[in-house]
């Protein structure tokens, strides 16, 4: 099976490319809202998670996200090795998804494709940009953040946003979504087919 990474700032508009290969017929795996799944259900993540910050980080069955975004703000050392629990959870919850996908194409979305590794499950990366100015637009309507709040996000991830991608979607006007979706799946399905008549 051949996987698409699919990435992008905040605001950048990953969601909406992977709704449009969903409606494609391309199942996509949302790595950001399953860690928060896992992070609640997971009882490796759980030990993990206690044992390294204490009991006070959950809440009976679910996380207090507040809590550990409290305790990794203090410490870049501490989110490393709290990212060191996550990932690999994540990263294995993946594989089992993607074992179970009866499609020949699968999509990963992740804000954070190449800082958690989950670039390396992939065989082509889109990369979502837009123009900073609408991604803060975009943003501050959507999660109700201040302008200010949603650049430091932006200038957080540039390491993130500058990493190599196989393919760029512009979601700004003019540039339309869909017939750049449909032109990267034709061309991704291209080189499947060639290296398989070169193998």
């Amino acid at each position: 099976m051949i996987t698409l990474g699919i990435t992008g700032g905040i605001g950048s508009g990953k969601s909406i490319v992977s709704h449009v290969l969903q409606t494609l017929g391309i199942p996509v795996y949302d790595s950001d809202s399953r860690a928060k799944w896992l992070n609640d259900h997971s009882p490796i993540i759980r030990k993990g998670l206690t044992d390294l910050i204490g009991s006070e980080v959950y809440d009976g069955e679910c996380l207090r996200r507040d809590r550990l975004a409290a305790a990794i703000f203090a410490s870049h050392n501490l989110l490393l090795q709290v990212n060191a629990i996550i990932h690999p959870e994540v990263k294995n919850d993946f594989l089992r998804w993607r074992a179970s996908c009866p499609s020949d194409l699968s999509g990963l979305e992740s804000a954070i494709l190449h800082s958690s590794g989950f670039h390396t499950l992939c065989d082509s990366i889109i990369r979502i940009d837009a123009p900073e100015k609408i991604r803060i637009e975009r943003a501050t309507a959507r999660d109700g953040a201040s302008a200010e709040a949603i650049r430091k996000r932006i200038q957080s991830q540039r390491a993130e946003e500058t990493a190599p991608a196989d393919y760029i979607i512009m979601n700004a006007p003019p540039h339309l979504i869909i017939p750049q979706v449909i032109q990267i799946i034709s061309s991704v399905r291209q080189k499947a087919q060639k290296s398989c008549l070169r193998d």
